[in-house]
């Protein structure tokens, strides 16, 4: 245990000073000496100016020896009447505070003079905040004009220290979502009131730990895109942003009590929960519309663009699924899910262009012609508004004897124009359980999906062409296609079955 203490030039006079933990009282004109006396301190460190050090310095140590304990250390900090002092009284306490690692450190102010108290409280946040593990640090005050049966009761200030980590913790998260640094605090305070709780077992148990669970699941589902864990619920679980909403309102007695100016401020985060409550357990609809239109605009305020888009061209995907394919999870349908996107490619909505502007984050901008960052924001904003306005458009099934054509290359499907071929349905990828009987369907695909076209009794013309060694892996054109012989080809292929590597 370590006790740093400031030392005034002001005339101190002898009290009984009261530790509040244990009702332990030391008689001293020096609070330093009391509390080494209280906490049984390894180290005293006492901060006075050049004149606090020339009246009380002597009286100082000699009270020390009196008790008992440890002579203190003085260390010399400016009479602080300038910005320069100031800064050089900041830097020596923060030194101080750093020093502490390991081992708890009391710092008291009860003899601060002018700005030290103000700025030693300042020093404690600054540490606390940008140390990577802070030190366990608490601020006490000796109340020598509220006296309590004629002692002088030593107020622990550390909860109001402790206010601004939280004010901050809690600035974090609305302005990013990032809330790791307010679960941690929130847990550490929820275990301390729960042990407390567990001595006495009056009145309900506190739940701020509960709130610091559920903060912690809803963070790391917000940063990871895990849309389904964030929206909806799973069989008697409830979604993180509900769970979230639940355990605040459960919290916030606790918090009244315990920290009212959070409680005040945790408003702000009801606020941003609202409007992420799904009354349905799946995302199809105008209700999951509303609600992941809800979740894009509040990743688009955190500056979180890249997983903006995802939310949004995945919505978009929701606009033409069935709800079953709209529910990530154990009752997930994949296959309704590649129907979706299927029919989201035909529509041809604004969602091609957010595609392309998804692509363009995800890749880090490696392109020849990229967004500029601005341009980014607006765009994203720009789809939000649309996406809210959109209506899925009414695509029809295919018609029997559709003629499908199957590519992703511009010089492929300008190549089947120039060949006269009436194409029904233009796809970058055959959605299987959407081909019907009688259908034709034209491409180079993989073995596996030619052969279940077959399968349907639909016919398969394969896009051949004689293709030389160091022409592969390029993007062809429509001449180059007709230089190599580019010509449909019939096949039928049937699945004979499936081999372990080891039988065959």
């Amino acid at each position: 245990m370590r006790v740093i203490s400031f030392l005034g030039a002001g005339q101190y006079e002898p009290t009984h000073y009261l530790w509040p933990e244990s009702g332990a009282s030391c008689c001293s004109r020096y609070v330093a000496v009391a509390l080494a006396h209280f906490l049984e301190a390894r180290e005293v460190v006492v901060l006075a100016t050049e004149k606090a050090e020339a009246v009380h310095g002597q009286a100082l140590t000699e009270a020390f020896a009196e008790a008992g304990l440890t002579p203190p250390r003085l260390e010399r900090i400016r009479n602080g009447q300038s910005p320069q002092e100031l800064w050089e009284n900041f830097n020596l306490l923060s030194e101080l505070l750093r020093a502490g690692k390991g081992e708890e450190t009391v710092l008291d102010i009860t003899h601060g003079f002018r700005s030290q108290p103000f700025f030693a409280g300042a020093v404690v946040s600054f540490v606390r905040a940008t140390e990577p593990e802070p030190p366990a640090i608490r601020m006490v005050y000796g109340a020598f004009d509220a006296p309590a049966a004629d002692k002088t009761p030593i107020w622990d200030l550390t909860t109001f220290v402790d206010l601004v980590d939280w004010t901050q913790a809690i600035a974090i998260f609305l302005a990013s979502g990032q809330g790791q640094a307010l679960a941690e605090k929130a847990l550490a305070l929820g275990r301390k009131l729960a042990k407390a709780w567990a001595e006495h077992k009056q009145d309900r148990p506190p739940r701020i730990e509960k709130f610091a669970k559920a903060l912690h699941a809803f963070s790391q589902a917000l940063a990871t895109v895990r849309t389904g864990e964030l929206l909806v619920a799973r069989d008697a679980r409830a979604s993180a942003a509900k769970r979230l909403m639940q355990a605040l309102d459960e919290a916030r007695s606790d918090l009244e009590t315990y920290l009212p100016p959070v409680a005040q401020v945790f408003e702000g985060i009801k606020t941003m929960l609202e409007p992420l409550q799904l009354r349905q357990d799946h995302l199809a609809g105008l209700e999951g519309q509303k609600v992941v239109a809800e979740l894009a605009r509040l990743y688009l305020h955190f500056g979180r663009y890249a997983e903006a888009a995802i939310t949004l061209r995945e919505g978009w995907v929701n606009l033409y699924a069935r709800p079953e394919a709209t529910r990530p999870g154990e009752s997930f349908d994949p296959e309704g899910r590649r129907a979706a996107e299927a029919r989201l490619q035909q529509a041809g909505h604004a969602e091609r262009e957010l595609m392309g502007l998804r692509n363009d984050i995800e890749h880090g901008g490696y392109r020849k012609k990229l967004l500029p960052a601005d341009a980014i924001s607006e765009q994203l904003e720009r789809f939000v508004s649309e996406f809210e306005r959109a209506q899925p458009s009414e695509v029809a099934p295919p018609k029997p004897g559709a003629v499908w054509f199957v590519s992703r290359h511009p010089g492929a499907v300008e190549w089947a124009r120039r060949q006269g071929i009436q194409v029904d349905r233009l796809v970058d990828h055959l959605e299987i359980d959407q081909v019907q009987e009688s259908d034709v369907v034209i491409g180079t695909l993989p073995v596996h999906l030619a052969a279940a076209v077959s399968a349907r009794g639909a016919r398969f013309l394969n896009l051949s062409l004689d293709l030389p060694p160091d022409e592969r892996g390029k993007e062809l054109s429509t001449d180059d296609l007709e230089r190599f012989g580019a010509r449909l080809e019939e096949y039928r292929l049937e699945r004979i079955g499936e081999h372990r590597p080891a039988s065959i």
